[in-house]
C-alpha cells in the first residue's frame, strides 16, 4: 500500500508555547499517562477561554507542527467547550449540529428552501427513537444552515452560552440557506440542522447518545425528503451523527466530498468502461493541498475524469486513501498507483496537473521532494 505523502505546510511548534507543548505530552504519553496530559491540556484550554483567549488558542493551532497534533489541540478545544469541568456548575446547554448531505438532481434550475415546515415532527423522532439519552429541553432549529454559517461561530461564544445555559441564543448566527440546484446534473450540498439540549455537566449530550444513527438515521432522511420536497427535483437525504459545534464543520465537510466523490467515480468509471474498458488510477498529493483522483487509460490519452479533494488541516491522509482504495475495490478496479512525492499544482501550460496513467514514469521521477 503506497501511502499518501502530506502537502499540507503546518507550523514548526514551540517549545515556549504552553498549549503546544501539553499537546506534544499528550500525543507522546502511554496508555497510562496519556488521560492526565489530556486533562491537563483541556484544563489550560478552558483557563485560556475563561479569560476571553481565542485569539491565544488560534495562535497556538497555527504553531502546531503537524496534522496529528492540530487534529488532538483542535479535539481538545471542542471536548474543553462541550464538557466544562464540574465547578461550572451542575447543568449545562450543549448546542450540536447535526451535518446532512443532500444528493439532488434536475432537469431544469431549481431553488429548494433551507428551512424544515415541520421540525416537531423531527425533535418527535429523535425522542421516540430514545437518541436524546439524559438531554432535557431539547430543541432544534427549522434553519438548514450553511458550513460557511458554521466555520463562522466564534467558539468563545460558544463556550460562553454553554456555560450560560443559553445555547439557543448562537442560531441567530446561523441562518438557513437555501438549496440551489443546477440542471441536468447530479450534485451534492451540504447543510446542518442545529439545536442545544441541557443534561448533567457530567452526562453525555446528545452528540453523545444520538451517535447511533441505525435508530433515526432511515426516518430521519425521509422527514428531511418529505418536508422539502420541490416539484421536479429529485432529493435524496444522507443524515450523519450530530455533532458539537466545533467538530460538526468537519464532519460535514468529509460526508459532502465522500458523496461528490461517489458520483464521480461511478460516473466516470461508466464513461471509461464504455469507451475503453477499465481505467488506471492515479492518487496524488498536490503542492496547493489538494488530493486529486485521476482515471485514465493508455489506450486514450485524451480521455481523462478528475476529482479534486481540497485538504483541510483537520483531514486524515491514512484515512482518505483508504476511502478511495475501497470504493474501487468494491467496483473491481485494481490498477491504484499512489504518486510517492508531492506534485506541482500546475503543469507548465498553467492547467490543472491530473497526472495520466502513460506519464506516471516521468511525473515520479520529477516530482518535487516536501
Amino acid at each position: 500500500m503506497g501511502y499518501l505523502p502530506e502537502p499540507r505546510r503546518f507550523g514548526g511548534g514551540s517549545v515556549t508555547d504552553e498549549l503546544i507543548a501539553l499537546t506534544a505530552r499528550a500525543g507522546q504519553a502511554d496508555d497510562l499517562a496519556g488521560p492526565a496530559a489530556l486533562h491537563a491540556l483541556r484544563a489550560a484550554i478552558e483557563r485560556c477561554l475563561e479569560q476571553g483567549g481565542e485569539a491565544r488558542l488560534q495562535a497556538a493551532l497555527a504553531l502546531a507542527p503537524d496534522a496529528a497534533s492540530y487534529r488532538m489541540l483542535w479535539e481538545a478545544i471542542a471536548r474543553s467547550i462541550d464538557t466544562p469541568s464540574l465547578a461550572t456548575g451542575a447543568v449545562v446547554a450543549r448546542p450540536f449540529a447535526l451535518p446532512v448531505v443532500f444528493l439532488a438532481a434536475s432537469s431544469k434550475a431549481a431553488r429548494i428552501a433551507g428551512q424544515l415546515t415541520d421540525v416537531a415532527a423531527m425533535q418527535a423522532l429523535f425522542e421516540r427513537s430514545n437518541a436524546l439519552g439524559p438531554t432535557r429541553n431539547f430543541g432544534l432549529s427549522n434553519a438548514l444552515c450553511s458550513l460557511a454559517a458554521l466555520e463562522a461561530l466564534s467558539p468563545l461564544a460558544v463556550f460562553r452560552s454553554v456555560r450560560s445555559l443559553a445555547a439557543d441564543v448562537i442560531g441567530d448566527a446561523l441562518p438557513p440557506e437555501d438549496l440551489h440546484v443546477k440542471a441536468g446534473q447530479e450534485q451534492t450540498h451540504l447543510r446542518f440542522l442545529v439545536g442545544a439540549g441541557v443534561s448533567p455537566v457530567d452526562a453525555p449530550g446528545f452528540a453523545e447518545t444520538a451517535a447511533n444513527i441505525g435508530a433515526w438515521g432511515r426516518d430521519c432522511a425521509k422527514l428531511l425528503a418529505d418536508q422539502l420536497a420541490t416539484p421536479g427535483v429529485q432529493l435524496l437525504a444522507l443524515p450523519r451523527p450530530p455533532k458539537n459545534m466545533l467538530m460538526a464543520p468537519h464532519s460535514g465537510r468529509c460526508a459532502q466530498l465522500e458523496a461528490a466523490f461517489n458520483l464521480f467515480a461511478s460516473n466516470a468509471v461508466r464513461r471509461l468502461r464504455m469507451a475503453v474498458g477499465d481505467p488506471s488510477i492515479i492518487l496524488s498529493a498536490h503542492e496547493n493541498a489538494e488530493i486529486r483522483v485521476t482515471l485514465s487509460s493508455p489506450f486514450a490519452p485524451d480521455m481523462v475524469e478528475g476529482f479534486c479533494w481540497p485538504l483541510h488541516p483537520l483531514d486524515d491522509l491514512g484515512e482518505i486513501e483508504s476511502m478511495v482504495r475501497d470504493l474501487f475495490a468494491d467496483i473491481r478496479l485494481n490498477d491504484l498507483r499512489v504518486a510517492p512525492k508531492v506534485l506541482p499544482a500546475e503543469r507548465a501550460s498553467g492547467v490543472a496537473l491530473y497526472p495520466r496513467c502513460d506519464e506516471w514514469d516521468k511525473l515520479c521521477a520529477s516530482a518535487t521532494s516536501h
